[in-house]
């Protein structure tokens, strides 16, 4: 064993740590660390990030094998293979936080808010409501163990699970979540928009327009705040459900 193995073995706690099996688990946990919202993003820098992705490689590498135990590919090649092992638990816990943050959308165009801004804990530019529906999920997956969960997940989820599948599978479930979430909020756009268009033409031939599209707005935002709690309850099973 090289000297510099050695004095990463004893920082770690295991004198006779496997760094490849370190590096190992480095590949497999980084896809979450760079995926899942409630991990930073864009807040932390890509060295903070990998100092992160160590910390919980530290936790995964126990149950690795060590490398080379695949057999004589190469380490990349083996590295490489821990990479896509890893994405599907990285969106498995990555899609809930993004759903909240669709439905935030969802409540904004209801509203018909055009405005968007840009949060280093949001990819692109999200709308008024996706942030901080976005930031409550976050709290949700770091208050209630979802790191924890997620270096389970990486250490015990069974390796013979097709990634490409599994990660279809729960690009599809957040779709579904969005929807769900912003369930009573396409509701309320729906009858408002009968009521509006009732009014307008018992109205007629008054322009009434203008003024409806504020209550409009004003009502959405009521009705987000009426189903807020049953969305966050809503959204903290989920969270904790997964990955």
């Amino acid at each position: 064993m090289s000297e510099i193995e050695t004095l990463l073995g004893e920082a770690l706690g295991r004198p006779g740590a496997n760094i490849g099996a370190l590096g190992l688990a480095w590949a497999r946990v980084m896809p979450a660390v760079m995926i899942v919202p409630a991990f930073g993003l864009r807040a932390l820098p890509r060295p903070a990030q990998a100092l992160m992705g160590l910390g919980l490689a530290g936790c995964v590498a126990p149950v690795l094998p060590p490398s080379g135990a695949f057999g004589s590919n190469p380490w990349l090649l083996e590295a490489l293979v821990e990479v896509l092992r890893g994405i599907p638990v990285a969106l498995a816990a990555a899609v809930p936080l993004w759903a909240a943050t669709m439905a935030g959308g969802m409540a904004d165009a209801l509203r018909a808010s055009q405005d968007t801004v840009s949060a280093p804990t949001v990819e692109g530019r999200a709308t008024p409501l996706g942030v901080p529906l976005s930031l409550l999920s976050c709290a949700i997956f770091l208050g209630t163990g979802g790191p924890a969960r997620v270096a389970r997940a990486l250490a015990f989820r069974p390796l013979g699970e097709h990634p490409l599948l599994a990660a279809t599978t729960d690009l599809v479930d957040g779709i579904g979540l969005a929807v769900a979430l912003g369930g009573p909020l396409l509701a309320a756009g729906v009858i408002a928009d009968i009521a509006a268009a009732l009014i307008a033409r018992a109205a007629a031939p008054a322009q009434v327009h203008a003024l409806l599209a504020p209550l409009r707005a004003l009502g959405m935002l009521a009705v987000m705040g009426l189903v807020f709690d049953r969305l966050a309850a809503v959204l903290t099973r989920v969270v904790q459900a997964t990955p």
